[in-house]
């Protein structure tokens, strides 16, 4: 699920992820449950999000995601602001779909993680830590 993006930065890369890491290693938050019971598209145009969503107020993930935005950008750390709306991304698609209900799928979240994403490419965890 992805809480947050950080934008590609003006400087040295490797500068901007060691500093997402030590912002990450201060966060403490207990592990919590997520539930998603909808899959559809968002996005803009030409590539649509194909995801999994839900219709239910996941109020730890909106914390532990609003706690990343601050305290990223009191980093110096370009981030991306717009609203959360946790998801997870199945696939990406050329054409919109409307929302459909799915059988409600849960989990316990015992960590989050910091990953690069680079269009084509294998997504590469570059670190991660413990929720209590």
């Amino acid at each position: 699920m992805t809480l947050r993006g950080i934008a590609v930065p003006d400087g040295p890369f490797g500068q901007s992820i060691a500093m997402a890491r030590l912002v990450a290693a201060a966060i403490r938050r207990t592990s919590f449950a997520v539930m998603f019971n909808q899959a559809g598209s968002f996005g803009k145009p030409p590539k649509y999000a194909f995801s999994l969503t839900t219709r239910a107020d996941l109020l730890a993930a909106n914390s532990l995601s609003a706690t990343l935005l601050h305290e990223l950008r009191h980093a110096g750390l370009k981030v991306d602001g717009s609203s959360f709306q946790p998801h997870v991304t199945l696939f990406y698609e050329g054409q919109r779909r409307e929302p459909i209900d799915v059988p409600e799928l849960r989990w316990q979240v015992s960590e989050f993680v910091l990953i690069e994403s680079t269009d084509n490419r294998e997504y590469v965890i570059l670190g991660s830590w413990p929720l209590g």
